[in-house]
């Protein structure tokens, strides 16, 4: 009979008077008393039928197992046990296959080891147990009984441990093996040959491969068009191109292929802030890992190697490790912190490959004026072609000139950027601040910085591109005042008929259509440097006079605190900004045609000055700077020498300027 794997609990049937139950390979007597004994195992069935009937009863499942541990209560289905499961409460079990009913688990009697002897052999003689499954209680039964009769006299027990002596010595010596016997070791070449798998004949043994982490091709992984290397090792060797100018007709614009991007980290916001890894095998000299002093040079005599261009200083290497291994030699580290060109990383862990082809968006942080200047004025004119066409070269941006300038930063800079839609489609890749990563590019397109800083091709950027860019600021802004003049006249000359309450009901702002002309001053008093002291009371002095009582004066009191279009706003209703020397002046953009600028300090170099960008804007630009001798002269009273020393000016002065300013607009 096959045992039941899964638990099945048995009850004593009280109120069935059992003659005989039927199992499967067994049948259980009744005792001489006449009580029917209790069922010593399971049943392959689950119920228990009455005698003379066929109908189930179904087991009680609360008796106690002898075997079974506290709280061990699993699903009949799944658990199965290891032990026979009798009752605790039996105190006789009927052997099945030998069909002997035993009072108790104790003490065997002499003559009922006799009986049992004889039993024994009658079930050898019928083949009975043997060719049963029987179970494994009665063959650890017949082993007992056998050892009992042969341990029953000293005689035999000292015959059986001497013949177990010489079993053991017989098997010890079986197990020797002498050295000479022992097979030749197979040669190197066998060991390693490859096994045919191809024999359909041959049957080898199973094979475990076990695979303690992934080949280490594995670790390059790509995700929307970028590889990424876990080690410059795996990293295949580049070979850049480069610079090629991307428009045969336009500067300014170049494409490197297969180049790497390091972060200048002594001049973190400046211009100065990349490097660029330029893998060739020809450069070979010891310093061909570190960038010039200055990138514009041709060559620099220290590092013998060239330069490359403003804002990109180029180092050459034959692969990542060789750049990093030369670059981390002492000498090179001193001469990098000597030039204040320390790249970062310095140590490669792993690469940041970009398939797409990338724009690198650099720029000064630091300085609005020149950002506009060194970055807008190069790229305005490409732009103007892209947008056209709408056919940008590039699918991502990157720029570690500001983390994400295009999407979420409120700078000045990036702001223009934005409303502009100066990148098209293309969307910013986000740089991870890890000190470990290098960032490569398959197609790397670059925008000189200060390529036209000088406006000094007219052919470059003209009137009209200029214009085009500032009309789109004026409607992304909502700037109040129209920027030519034609437009401000037609614009009054449709307004001339209304009333004041038909404006106001339009929402027209009465104010920036004109009448009084508009003064903005900005004293910068809140600096650090390069303020202008007592600037509030020349003003409050100017309004008394008859002859001003048809100009509006206002001042800026900080313009740090102000958003990118309330700064944009102020410049579009001035008429007139006379305004001390800063960044803030790239806000001319955003000023109507016609402004008068002027710029106060006691040394002034500013970018807005530009003859030709006053011309492609109809400005006019003027500076006060330090007196040199009267200082009744249109000049302004230093308190250092230094270019940005704090300053005042006289009443006389101060009224010889309001003057000048009320003649430029009247004309």
């Amino acid at each position: 009979m096959q045992r039941n794997n899964s638990r099945t609990n048995l009850s004593t049937v009280d109120s069935v008077p059992l003659t005989s139950v039927n199992t499967t390979s067994a049948t259980v007597m009744t005792t001489s008393s006449g009580l029917p004994p209790l069922l010593l195992r399971r049943s392959n069935s689950s119920s228990i039928p009455p005698d003379g009937e066929s109908s189930p009863v179904n087991p009680t499942p609360n008796i106690p197992i002898a075997d079974e541990d506290p709280g061990d209560r699993m699903n009949v289905s799944s658990h199965k046990r290891k032990t026979s499961g009798i009752p605790l409460e039996a105190e006789a079990v009927v052997r099945r296959d030998s069909r002997i009913f035993v009072d108790s688990l104790g003490q065997i009697a002499d003559d009922e080891e006799e009986q049992l002897a004889a039993m024994h052999d009658l079930t050898e003689e019928n083949n009975h147990w043997s060719n049963t499954s029987g179970s494994s209680a009665f063959a650890f039964d017949s082993v007992v009984s056998i050892a009992r009769n042969v341990l029953s006299t000293p005689k035999n027990a000292s015959l059986l441990f001497v013949g177990t002596l010489i079993l053991l010595y017989l098997f010890s010596n079986s197990t020797t093996v002498n050295q000479n016997e022992l097979p030749a070791p197979a040669s190197i070449d066998e060991v390693q040959a490859p096994k045919d798998m191809s024999k359909s004949d041959i049957t080898y043994g199973e094979e475990h491969m076990e695979v303690v982490g992934a080949p280490k091709e594995s670790h390059v992984h790509e995700f929307n068009k970028i590889l990424f290397y876990d080690s410059p090792s795996i990293m295949e060797k580049l070979h850049s191109k480069g610079p090629i100018q991307l428009n045969d007709n336009k500067g300014g614009l170049h494409l490197y292929e297969n180049v790497c991007l390091t972060n200048n980290v002594d001049k973190r916001g400046e211009q100065d802030l990349r490097g660029l890894i330029y893998f060739n095998d020809k450069v070979r000299g010891e310093k061909r890992c570190v960038p010039c002093e200055t990138a514009t040079n041709t060559e620099d005599q220290v590092v013998k190697h060239e330069c490359g261009m403003a804002g990109l200083s180029t180092m050459f290497a034959s692969s990542v490790d060789d750049w990093t291994q030369c670059i981390g030699q002492k000498n090179n580290l001193q001469l990098m912190q000597d030039f204040k060109q320390t790249q970062s990383p310095l140590s490669v862990d792993s690469i940041h490959m970009f398939k797409e082809p990338t724009f690198l968006l650099q720029f000064n942080a630091l300085n609005t004026e020149t950002a506009l200047f060194d970055m807008l004025m190069t790229y305005l004119p490409h732009w103007d072609q892209f947008r056209g066409e709408w056919d940008f070269p590039f699918d991502a941006v990157i720029s570690h000139s500001l983390q994400g300038c295009l999407s979420h930063s409120h700078h000045w800079f990036c702001e223009v950027l934005h409303q502009m839609n100066a990148f098209g489609p293309a969307k910013e890749i986000p740089w991870e601040p890890d000190d470990s990563t290098l960032y490569c590019f398959e197609a790397l397109i670059y925008n000189e910085v200060g390529y036209q800083r000088d406006l000094n091709d007219d052919t470059f950027v003209n009137r009209e591109i200029l214009g085009e860019f500032r009309e789109i600021l004026f409607r992304k802004f909502a700037l109040p005042r129209r920027r030519t003049v034609e437009d401000r006249l037609e614009e009054a000359k449709a307004l001339a008929g209304m009333t004041s309450d038909e404006k106001e009901r339009e929402g027209i702002d009465i104010g920036s259509l004109g009448g009084k002309p508009k003064i903005i001053f900005y004293d910068n008093t809140l600096g650090q440097q390069m303020r202008w002291n007592e600037m509030k009371p020349l003003i409050d002095k100017a309004r008394s006079y008859e002859k001003y009582k048809n100009v509006t004066f206002v001042t800026v009191n900080d313009f740090g605190t102000l958003t990118v279009a309330q700064q944009a706003r102020t410049f579009n209703e001035a008429d007139a900004v006379v305004m001390v020397h800063g960044e803030h002046m790239a806000n001319a953009i955003f000023a109507v045609d016609g402004t008068v600028f002027i710029e106060v300090g006691c040394k002034v170099k500013s970018l807005i000055g530009n003859a030709r960008f006053m011309d492609m804007i109809d400005g006019s630009y003027t500076t006060v700077e330090k007196c040199k001798g009267d200082k009744n002269d249109t000049c302004v009273i230093c308190e250092g020498d230094s270019s940005g020393a704090d300053f005042t000016m006289t009443p006389i002065v101060f009224e010889k300027l309001i003057d000048s300013v009320v003649q430029k607009l009247n004309a």
